[in-house]
């Protein structure tokens, strides 16, 4: 699976590698979501791939804790909706020019609009989401993902 081309390799990476760790020492969390939000740290979207199925990123909201309260959530599991696939397929295996982490801080810094979607926007789609995905709801969940994707790209 090829690094730094965009397909998530360092979210899996260190996802894999806070599960590893927390194996190897026989840890358990401190609290629900703990390991996800240590694995947060390495890459952002490494904290959704602590978990199998459908998870949901939660934003946080409490500065006291410095980020603690950002967290995966599970929504469902790997066979609550058998009939979803993901097909990924490998186009380029080339290094980025811009990696995510650059990409995104460049974007904050720049981007009025970055702002608006994470505060007005990302909520609102988030339970729009979550319910498709509940009510096995393809078109509505193709539909939102599709919105979202085509704000990024």
């Amino acid at each position: 699976f090829p690094t730094a081309a965009g397909l998530a390799s360092s979210a899996a990476g260190y996802a894999a590698l806070v599960y590893a760790l927390a194996q190897l020492f026989g840890t358990n969390e401190l609290y629900p979501g703990w390991f996800s939000t240590i694995a947060r740290q390495g890459s952002g979207s490494a904290c959704r791939s602590m978990h199998g199925g459908f998870v949901a990123w939660r934003m946080g909201s409490d500065p006291e804790h410095h980020g603690r309260d950002s967290l995966a959530v599970p929504i469902v599991d790997e066979k609550y909706w058998p009939e979803i696939r993901a097909l990924i397929l490998v186009v380029s295996d080339a290094k980025k020019d811009t990696s995510s982490t650059t990409g995104m801080s460049t974007s904050v810094a720049t981007s009025e609009l970055l702002s608006h979607r994470a505060q007005h926007v990302v909520p609102k789609r988030i339970v729009e989401l979550e319910t498709a995905v509940l009510a096995r709801d393809f078109e509505n969940f193709g539909r939102l993902t599709m919105m979202d994707s085509n704000q990024f790209h």
